[in-house]
């Protein structure tokens, strides 16, 4: 794969067709073995600029599997195995089937504490298809909750995977090779000026993120969970810190 091309910085994603941030958030209301219903903080579609977040929008390469354990609803993506990708889709379907397993893992470690729930979506960014994304780059983004019983609200997280046309994951400088840690903060001091998102006073970071995706704008985007950057009250905040 060979490098691909990064511009602009902390792009417009707005007027080049993404998908508006909106700063709304709600509850995720949903019943889980018969208790009572939980409301629990969850990312609202539109905070996900460039991602698909609905069946219409997807491309239909992944297949969304449901699925409910003693204390977690679960609904994954699950890629599909052609003719040509059998290989591709094993490798991806792994990695997701790992990230499942640890949030799996981590929700029953909870519970030996105390009563805790949890949910799992995703969102799908750009898709490799080889007809309009030459670098075959597939993303994605896992969303996973916990809500531990007597807690003020939930823990939100989100994970974005993004693979190369042989099924590997990629890195941030995979993507953006020449990125510095001088534009990301440069681009989060754009978006949260533009999104009005109250950031903490020692917001600034002193690393490149290591969690991204991809939107199908072609927009790379930089995720901060609650607390990172900004109070829970902004939820995860995705920052656009390039485009291929």
């Amino acid at each position: 794969m060979g490098q691909p091309l990064a511009l602009p910085l902390c792009y417009n994603e707005e007027k080049k067709g993404g998908f508006p941030m909106k700063l709304t958030k709600y509850l995720s209301i949903f019943a889980l073995t018969g208790a009572l219903l939980l409301a629990m903080p969850s990312a609202e579609a539109s905070l996900w600029p460039g991602l698909g977040t609905t069946a219409q929008e997807r491309s239909g390469a992944f297949r969304t599997d449901a699925f409910d354990t003693d204390h977690a609803v679960m609904k994954t993506p699950y890629l599909l195995s052609q003719a040509n990708n059998a290989e591709y889709a094993g490798k991806v379907n792994a990695v997701i089937g790992r990230e499942k397993a640890d949030f799996t893992a981590s929700l029953r470690t909870e519970n030996e504490y105390g009563k805790t729930l949890g949910w799992m979506t995703w969102h799908e960014g750009m898709i490799g298809n080889y007809i309009n994304n030459t670098q075959g780059i597939t993303s994605i983004v896992l969303i996973s909750q916990m809500l531990r019983a007597g807690a003020a609200h939930g823990e939100t997280h989100a994970k974005g995977l993004t693979w190369n046309s042989a099924g590997d994951l990629l890195s941030l400088k995979d993507i953006l090779p020449d990125l510095t840690v001088y534009d990301v903060n440069q681009c989060i001091e754009v978006t949260a000026k533009k999104k009005n998102i109250r950031l903490f006073d020692d917001h600034a970071v002193t690393e490149l993120p290591t969690n991204f995706y991809v939107g199908k704008n072609r927009v790379v985007y930089a995720i901060y969970q609650p607390y990172d950057i900004a109070p829970y009250s902004e939820g995860v905040v995705s920052i656009a810190i390039g485009k291929i």
